[in-house]
């Protein structure tokens, strides 16, 4: 999927109906929201802490339409629990969230800076 594809805008248009800075608050409130809660991402993390982060997370980038982003999270949702290899299935899964997450923050401001 390519960066521009990462933020579905005909999702976010039917919130913000045209209003340009409209969306862009959406936008800025999104990157500021996520920056921090990432931050708070870690493999030792307890099993309500790491649900809680991914569980915010998906909820900010589904409400832009970030579905990949949101996809990586609710994934992160099941790696709770007694499972084989958690902390490494958490560390290799937090590589792609990371990784997803610049690439939608960089589209995000991309959009912004448009204006």
């Amino acid at each position: 999927m390519t960066a521009a594809a990462m933020i579905d805008l005909d999702h976010l248009e039917k919130y913000v109906v045209g209003d340009v800075a409209l969306r862009d608050e959406i936008l800025s409130i999104f990157g500021d929201q996520v920056q921090q809660l990432s931050e708070q991402f870690s493999i030792d993390q307890s099993d309500d802490g790491w649900c809680d982060t991914a569980h915010s997370i998906k909820g900010a980038a589904r409400g832009i339409g970030a579905w990949v982003l949101g996809d990586l999270c609710a994934e992160a949702e099941t790696l709770t629990g007694e499972i084989p290899g958690k902390s490494e299935k958490r560390a290799a899964l937090l590589v792609s969230l990371r990784r997803q997450l610049e690439t939608t923050l960089g589209e995000a401001k991309r959009l912004r800076d448009l204006n």
